[in-house]
Parts: structure tokens; C-alpha cells; sequence
């Protein structure tokens, strides 16, 4: 069902992506958007479909899912109030990969892709945003890549937490939210079993790292300190890989260097 469009200029306003745009741009804008309200597990839009808009939640929660043909389900990302999706699909050809369902009753704002379009074509900052979040979403994707691979859950689980913390964690001392979504839900978002959140949350919790009670979690300090250990591990194997990889490098060209003229190899 779609709620009438009263106020949607406005609400496009508060958006980063269109932020600073003009009062005429805005407009335009918002004569090709509207309201949309979907229940829970109703579907926004279909694996197969050709995207034709993005979405920005207002309210509620937004799952993004592979379906395989058996009808093996997989959730790779989870939309809180104040985010967007589908921006990127949209300058492809390509039908979308996964289908998007809301988690509960929801409000969302869609915006269409030929006025998006144009609003890029008069204004070129709109576009340098466009690519920037092109970009941040490669980056976040090869991130969920690395950690599928290379995290543990516990890892996985951390670096969730921190993200929804956001611009309130505070590594000096202790930061409280609420989860936003069930744990049911994360474990799907961050790829590991229910059993295993259940582990990882406890084994935290006896660490001293995190404190949890319902949906409610407060970061202790501790955590701070065990991510900024894990980082410097990071750091420390990428700098052994690049130092090991000029060594081989130098191998190779004294190597060369070496050989008569027209020997072999």
C-alpha cells in the first residue's frame, strides 16, 4: 500500500545522497517518489526483476536474501532506518541477484531511476556521491568476503557490533545500544550458524568484553583493545606479505640478470 506523498521533498532533503540539493531538484525529485508501506516478509522486489528504483528505509527493517531454485535461502544484509538500497543495481542491465524483503511492518521512500538520472546529469556532485557509494560497497562486500574466509565468528561478531555502534562507540569507555534486528537475523548478516552467535556472544560476554541483556549490549573498554590487536595482526601480515613479495621480486631479476644470453630458463 502507498501513503500519500506529502513531504517527500523534504524527506529526500535529509538524505546524505541528495543532501545540498536544490529546491527544484528536490522537487523533481519527489514527483517521481513515493511512500511505500510493506508488511513483514512482503516482498519489495524479486530475484530476477530489472531494477527500475532504489529504496531508502524510513521505518523498520529491510532484508536483502539469496534464494536458490531448492529454495535455500541466504540473508546478505540487513537495512535499518536511514539506509538505502538498490542505488547501484540500478545503472546495470543485469536483472537483481537477490530479492528484498522487509523483517517487520515498514516504511519505505522509492525513488525512481530515470528522475535519478537526470538529477545526476544536472548535477555533477550527485554523481561524485553515486560513484562513492559504488565504491563503498565494493569495499564492504570484499570485506564480508575476507571475513567469510579469514574471521572467526567471534571476529565477525565484533566488528558487527562496532558497526552498529557507529559515530556513539566510545573506545575510553563503555557504549550501550540496542540490536536492531533479532539475533536470529545477525547471525544470517554476518554468516555463521545461530549456534555459533550464541557462542560468540557468550564467549565475549565471559571475556569481559561486551555485557548483554536482551537486545540490550554495552561495549566495554576491553573490546576496544582486543580490535585494535586484532588491526596491528592485519597490519603486521600485510607488510610480511609485500615484504616477501619484493624479496621475490629481487630473486627473480638477479636471476635473470645472471644468465648468459640466450640460455634457458
Amino acid at each position: 500500500m502507498r501513503k500519500a506523498a506529502s513531504g517527500i521533498a523534504g524527506e529526500l532533503a535529509r538524505i546524505a545522497l541528495f543532501e545540498g540539493l536544490g529546491p527544484e531538484a528536490l522537487e523533481n525529485l519527489a514527483g517521481a517518489s513515493s511512500y511505500l508501506e510493506v508488511r513483514s516478509e512482503e516482498r519489495i522486489y524479486w530475484q530476477g526483476e530489472i531494477p527500475n528504483a532504489c529504496y531508502q528505509v524510513i521505518s523498520g527493517h529491510v532484508r536483502r536474501t539469496l534464494a536458490s531454485p531448492e529454495g535455500d535461502e541466504k540473508t546478505i544484509d540487513v537495512m535499518s532506518a536511514g539506509q538505502g538500497f538498490g542505488l547501484v543495481e540500478m545503472f546495470g542491465q543485469a536483472p537483481y541477484v537477490s530479492f528484498a524483503a522487509a523483517t517487520e511492518k515498514s516504511l519505505l521512500l522509492r525513488i525512481g531511476r530515470e528522475v535519478i538520472m537526470e538529477a545526476m546529469g544536472a548535477n555533477p556532485m550527485l554523481s561524485l556521491r553515486v560513484m562513492a557509494a559504488a565504491a563503498d560497497r565494493q569495499a564492504a562486500f570484499e570485506r564480508d568476503v575476507a571475513a567469510c574466509f579469514f574471521h572467526s565468528g567471534c571476529r565477525r561478531l565484533i566488528d558487527y557490533l562496532i558497526r552498529q555502534a557507529g559515530a556513539a562507540f566510545d573506545p575510553e569507555g563503555e557504549t550501550t545500544f540496542q540490536l536492531p534486528i533479532t539475533k536470529r537475523l545477525i547471525a544470517a548478516r554476518i554468516g555463521v550458524s545461530a549456534e555459533t552467535l550464541s557462542r560468540s556472544f557468550r564467549e565475549l560476554s565471559e571475556a569481559g568484553l561486551i555485557r548483554v541483556c536482551g537486545r540490550e549490549v554495552t561495549l566495554l573498554r576491553k573490546l576496544a583493545a582486543r580490535r585494535a590487536a586484532d588491526a596491528v595482526e592485519v597490519h603486521q601480515h600485510a607488510q610480511r606479505q609485500v615484504r616477501d613479495r619484493r624479496c621475490g621480486d629481487r630473486r627473480t631479476e638477479r636471476s635473470s640478470f645472471a644468465r648468459p644470453p640466450g640460455s634457458r630458463a
